[in-house]
Parts: structure tokens; C-alpha cells; sequence
């Protein structure tokens, strides 16, 4: 056990070593350039255009949980199609079906919850209901198609 600490410690020290020697001979060994430029945040070789901190849109977050959601669905169900046939033969395959026929119809009904709310819809407000918002869409095509004529 002592001589796995002490590894542990070595390689510990060897790795603190590393990093700081090459930081330290970065600051000793490299040039200064400052300037308006070198001065100003970097991100992704685009220069920054306006503020950085700006509002998105909360779909996009609910939308990606949707995502990873169903991602993690995904992910459940492999092992279970992966052993279905040796399932099958054990006499389990009916009662592992069923849970997983549960399983998707919750899902199913989240999907379904997701959909009528409107949060896969990007032309209706969140939160607003779809059919409403699909009248005032219509009524505002109809009005713009009757100012054109």
C-alpha cells in the first residue's frame, strides 16, 4: 500500500513539474507583443461584435434537452435489442417487452406534451397555445395578402 502512495506522489510531482516548467519556460523564453489587438478576447478567430453576454432564445435550451432526452433513450435501448433474442429463449422476452413498451410510452407522452406545447414549433411563441398562435399567423398572412392586392 505504501509503495502505491509513493508512486502515486512520484508521478504526482512529475506531473506538477511538467506543467510548471513549461509555463515557466514559456514566461522566460518568450517574446512580449502587446498591442490593441493582442489586447482583445479571442474567440474562434472572430472579432467581437458588440456585447458578448446576449439573451437566447429558451427553446433552444428546451430543445436540446429534448435531445439529449431521447439521445439517452437511445442509449437504453441498445443493451435491450442487443439481448432481446437470448431473452426471448430464457422466457423472459414478453416481460422484458412489456417494460420496455412502459418505458417508450412515457417517453411517448413527453414527446406528445413537447409537441402540443408547441416547443418543436419555432413559429409559436413558448408557452402559447399551437393553434392560437397558427390563427394569428394566418390572420396576419391574410391581412398582408389583402395590403398587396
Amino acid at each position: 500500500m505504501d509503495e502505491n502512495l509513493f508512486s502515486l506522489a512520484v508521478y504526482a510531482a512529475l506531473i506538477m513539474a511538467v506543467a510548471i516548467g513549461g509555463l515557466g519556460l514559456s514566461h522566460f523564453v518568450g517574446r512580449r507583443r502587446t498591442g490593441l489587438i493582442k489586447e482583445e478576447p479571442y474567440e474562434c478567430g472572430v472579432p467581437q461584435l458588440g456585447e458578448t453576454r446576449t439573451e437566447f432564445n429558451v427553446r433552444f435550451f428546451v430543445l436540446s434537452m429534448l435531445f439529449v432526452l431521447f439521445d439517452i433513450e437511445t442509449v437504453l435501448l441498445a443493451p435491450y435489442a442487443a439481448t432481446f433474442i437470448d431473452d426471448t429463449a430464457s422466457g423472459k422476452g414478453l416481460e422484458y417487452l412489456s417494460e420496455v413498451a412502459v418505458f417508450l410510452a412515457v417517453l411517448g407522452f413527453g414527446l406528445l406534451y413537447a409537441w402540443r406545447k408547441g416547443v418543436l414549433d419555432w413559429n409559436v411563441p413558448l408557452g402559447a397555445n399551437p393553434e392560437v398562435a397558427a390563427r394569428h399567423v394566418d390572420d396576419d398572412a391574410a391581412g398582408h395578402g389583402k395590403q398587396a392586392a
